[in-house]
Formats: structure tokens, C-alpha cells, sequence
């Protein structure tokens, strides 16, 4: 124990004494002559002396790779909040999430304490038809206990992940019962589009919930099938979607803006400015078009946005977006270890920056979006943290506001309802989630049987008495008290949730989104509005 209190205490000590170098070098870059005409010893020079001081001096042992990393984790926050060190390990993840697909078995799983379960089985992945089933217990993969014996989460995944064509013998328990399947790899999908479909006969909805490398195909071809349905009105969710590719941003804004049409333009001082328009053969450039936002929409989600309300191509609507307004690149290092650099700021076509202000530093930036949150969620204005008050013009000459987030057309603040304060605190506790999963682990042979695709299971599922009264226990035993009037006034809403989270893991997002749909606020206010505007 004092072995390892004694490690932490160098380990912060050596934080701290990177931190000091890194104030130096900071100086060095910022002054008045630079780097280039300072006298005596260079920035690479200074960098490699101290370090190399600390490894020979320092008075408890040092890995040198481990001080190089922290070296860069602290002078890359310290430039803007979103430039970034990324570990071989987190730089891989990153590739992945951009790449949009990985070699694996297709399997969704679920952790519940130490132990692992089949959340969902991939419609289109390489185990369906294996005869796995949601709900089984993953107790052993390749011979290796993984459930109950501590085993990290990500451990766990790493077993069931390899080459295409590659096997892997798992070994289940289904209510108890052991059954053993081998799982033949392959690639697996992993769609940054998890769900589009017709709200009515004319109104279309994309939920898109990051950018990566396949969001542009994925959008065009949902564009099409919702087209090819008689689509009229679109309403494109970009809520809670953090960003990601650039590229894929400019192309959807492609197609939903006219030829021509400014989408951004950036510049750095490194990167001259680049102005980027709409290119020709948009499937949606006329039409009624919503977007919605809300303060978990970043980045490239901006980019979009902005460039929809600028051009007065698009409602904007919900709540104010996160104010991201630097693009990063990534910079891949010998060890497999990146960088993630801001190379540029981007503007809106009508020249706003979006971004909001860090000279403060990271700590203070994001202490400005928190009293955002608090702000504003629950208040119709969105004006009181308005960084850079200077208006700017949209093509039709209306004024819009930068410097701190995508301000909404119509701002949609969360509902008020004291009679939420039940429902809120068992699906915080994530006990509405458990209780659908754990009817799943019962009864996902006979709910198959009886409800074999997306379509029957919307159409003929309903959550009885019987399942609420299990939540509510669930409630109890988690030291929920229960709450009758709360339940009464919120018990179609917790139904909805149910029967949402059985229907994921029965078919995957079909049987999942249509559900929770009904009961979105902001989308049910959306269409309202947009059908009122129409007429």
C-alpha cells in the first residue's frame, strides 16, 4: 500500500515537473522575436535537455516513453481544449469510429456488473442464424472464463474481436443452461446512421449520430429509400452527434443545399483560407427541411447546421449546440500513438465563428458550457452567453449570432413536469434498461417466436402490468421508494421505454427508435411547427 501511494505521489510530482517545462517552452514560443531568433539553446533543444535532466536525476525511476507521453498530453492542452494525444490504443478506437466497421462476430454486449451478456445479435453481422440469442450469458470465450472472475470490459471485447474468417468457440449459459457455439469473424458494420424511416406518408427522419467516413453513403442511400416513400419534409436529427469527419459534413450539406452554395470556409495560420460550396447532384435540395439540435451537438454537426441556416435552407430547432469551431488533424506517430491537432478555425458561410472561448483555459471552457447547460435548458433564451455579440446575415438578410454555439430558429427547453421525477430517477439509475433486459434473459425464445421481425413486434408488443410492477420492485430493491402517482401520470411513457429497450435487443434499432419516437418531445413540437409553417 505505501508502494503504491508512494508511486502516485512521483507520479504527480513528475506531472508537475512537466508542467514547469512546459511553462518555459510556452514562454519561449510567445516571444516577441520567436523561436527562430531567440538566443541560445532551441525548443527541441530546451525539451530534450530537461528531459533528459529529469531521466538522469530524478529520484525515483522513470520510463521514458511514460514522460514522453505526458509531456505531450500536457503541451497539447494547453494550446486549445480539443488538441489532443491519442495512445496506440485510443488512436486504433478512434480509426475504427471513422472508419465506420471492424472485424469482429456481430455480437452486442452487455455488461451487468462483472458478468457479460449477448445484448443484441447483428441482423446483418457474421453470428446471425448461429443460434445465439440475446440474453445468454457469455461465460467462457476460447476456454477463458470471462464473467465473474473480474475481467475488464474491454478485455472481454478484445476476446471476441480478430482477423476476418478467423473462429473464436464461445461458451453460453442460457438460464443456466450451458450451450457451446463457434463464431466464424467477420467484418462488422458499424453504422453512424442507426435509423431512418417515414413519420407519415410525406415526412421522412434521419438520425445521424456521428460523422465517419461512410456517413455521406449512408445518408445519400436513406435519402433515396425515404424519397422512393413519397418524402416531402425531412427532419434531420443531429442531437447528441459530437462530430467527426469533415468531409462527410461537407458532403451531406451537398446534398440538401443547392450547387454553389457556401458551407464553410476556414483558415489557420499554416492553412491558407479555403472557401467550400455545395457541390452539384443534391437528392434534397428543395423541400421542407428541419434540423434538430441541443447541447450535445459539436463540430462537424455544427458545420452542417450553420451552414443550413445561413443559406435559409433549413429550421434549426431545439436547444443551443456546443460551440466547436476548430478542425483537427490527426498526426500518426512511429509507435501507432497520434496527435490530434487543431490546424484551423471554420466559419459559417456568413462569417461566424462558432467557436466559443478558451483563453481562459480548459478547466474555465468547460465550466462555461455547464453554466450553459443550467442556463438555458430549461429557459426559452439563448442569449444570455453569447460570446461575440457582432450580428451577422443569413442569405435572407436575418441576423445570427456566433462565438459560442449554433443558436436554434425555435428554442425548444426541456419540459417542466414534477410528475417526471419518477420516471427520471429509475431510468438515471438505468433500472427501466435493466428490467426490459431481464425479461429478455427470460423469454427471448418465446418473444422470437412470437415476434419475429421489427414490423410484428411494433404492431403487436405491449408491456403489461405484470412488467411495470417488475420496474417497480427493481425500484425498491435499489432503494427506490415507490411513487403511485408518479407511475400513474408517467406509465405510458415508462411502457414506451420497455417495450424500446426489449425491442433492441430482440431486432436492433427498427424495433427501437419508432418506439421511443412517439413519445420525443422536441420532434413531436418539430412536426407541429413545421406543419403549422406549411400552411
Amino acid at each position: 500500500m505505501k508502494q503504491e501511494n508512494r508511486s502516485s505521489t512521483a507520479g504527480n510530482l513528475v506531472l508537475l515537473l512537466v508542467a514547469m517545462v512546459l511553462g518555459v517552452l510556452i514562454g519561449l514560443m510567445t516571444a516577441r522575436n520567436g523561436l527562430h531568433g531567440a538566443p541560445g539553446i532551441g525548443l527541441q533543444g530546451k525539451m530534450g535537455e530537461v528531459l533528459q535532466l529529469v531521466q538522469d536525476e530524478y529520484v525515483d525511476p522513470l520510463d521514458g516513453d511514460t514522460l514522453g507521453e505526458r509531456l505531450a498530453q500536457v503541451i497539447l492542452s494547453e494550446l486549445d481544449p480539443h488538441s489532443s494525444y491519442l495512445s496506440a490504443r485510443e488512436a486504433a478506437r478512434s480509426d475504427e469510429m471513422l472508419r465506420g466497421n471492424f472485424e469482429g462476430v456481430g455480437l452486442v454486449l452487455r455488461r451487468e456488473g462483472d458478468t457479460t451478456y449477448v445484448g443484441q445479435v447483428m441482423a446483418d453481422g457474421p453470428s446471425a442464424g448461429s443460434g445465439v440469442l440475446p440474453g445468454d450469458m457469455v461465460w467462457a470465450i476460447d476456454g477463458r472464463q470471462v464473467s465473474g472472475v473480474g475481467m475488464e470490459a474491454d478485455s472481454v471485447v478484445a476476446r471476441m474481436r480478430g482477423p476476418r474468417r478467423s473462429t473464436v468457440q464461445v461458451e453460453l449459459r442460457r438460464r443456466g443452461n450451458p450451450l457451446t457455439v463457434t463464431l466464424r469473424r467477420g467484418v462488422v458494420e458499424h453504422k453512424s446512421l442507426p435509423y431512418h424511416g417515414m413519420l407519415d406518408d410525406t415526412t421522412g427522419y434521419i438520425l445521424l449520430s456521428s460523422f465517419a467516413n461512410t456517413s455521406h453513403s449512408e445518408f445519400r442511400s436513406a435519402l433515396r429509400h425515404l424519397l422512393a416513400k413519397g418524402m416531402r419534409h425531412l427532419v434531420f436529427d443531429l442531437r447528441d452527434n459530437g462530430g467527426g469527419s469533415l468531409a462527410s459534413a461537407i458532403g451531406i450539406a451537398s446534398e440538401l443545399l443547392p450547387a454553389g452554395s457556401p458551407i464553410l470556409f476556414s483558415q489557420g495560420a499554416h492553412q491558407r483560407r479555403q472557401d467550400v460550396y455545395a457541390t452539384p447532384g443534391g437528392l434534397f435540395t428543395r423541400g421542407c427541411l428541419t434540423v434538430l439540435v441541443n447541447e450535445g451537438s459539436a463540430s462537424a454537426s455544427e458545420v452542417v447546421s450553420g451552414a443550413l441556416q445561413d443559406n435559409d435552407r433549413a429550421l434549426i430547432v431545439g436547444r443551443r449546440t456546443f460551440g466547436k469551431g476548430l478542425v483537427q488533424r490527426e498526426f500518426g506517430l512511429d509507435d501507432g500513438s497520434a496527435v490530434l491537432l487543431t490546424v484551423a478555425r471554420y466559419y459559417t458561410p456568413s462569417g461566424r465563428s462558432i467557436q466559443r472561448p478558451y483563453s481562459g483555459g480548459t478547466d474555465e471552457y468547460y465550466r462555461d458550457y455547464l453554466d450553459q447547460l443550467v442556463g438555458e435548458t430549461y429557459a426559452d433564451s439563448a442569449f444570455a452567453h453569447v460570446a461575440d455579440s457582432t450580428p451577422y446575415l443569413t442569405a435572407s438578410g436575418r441576423t445570427v449570432y456566433g462565438g459560442g454555439g449554433i443558436i436554434p430558429d425555435r428554442i425548444y427547453p426541456y419540459r417542466k413536469d414534477s410528475s417526471l421525477i419518477y420516471y427520471n430517477r429509475l431510468a438515471s439509475r438505468g433500472l427501466i434498461m435493466r428490467t426490459a433486459f431481464a425479461e429478455v434473459k427470460d423469454h427471448a425464445e418465446e418473444l422470437l417466436r412470437r415476434y419475429p421481425d421489427a414490423a410484428t413486434f411494433l404492431r403487436r408488443y405491449t408491456v403489461g402490468d405484470a412488467l411495470v410492477q417488475r420496474l417497480v420492485e427493481a425500484g425498491r430493491a435499489a432503494g427506490l421508494p415507490h411513487d403511485p402517482q408518479g407511475l400513474q401520470a408517467q406509465r405510458p411513457l415508462i411502457a414506451s421505454r420497455l417495450k424500446a429497450y426489449i425491442g433492441e435487443s430482440l431486432h436492433g434499432s427498427d424495433a427501437f427508435y419508432p418506439v421511443i419516437l412517439t413519445d420525443d418531445d422536441d420532434l413531436q413540437q418539430a412536426l407541429q411547427e413545421t406543419a403549422h409553417l406549411q400552411h
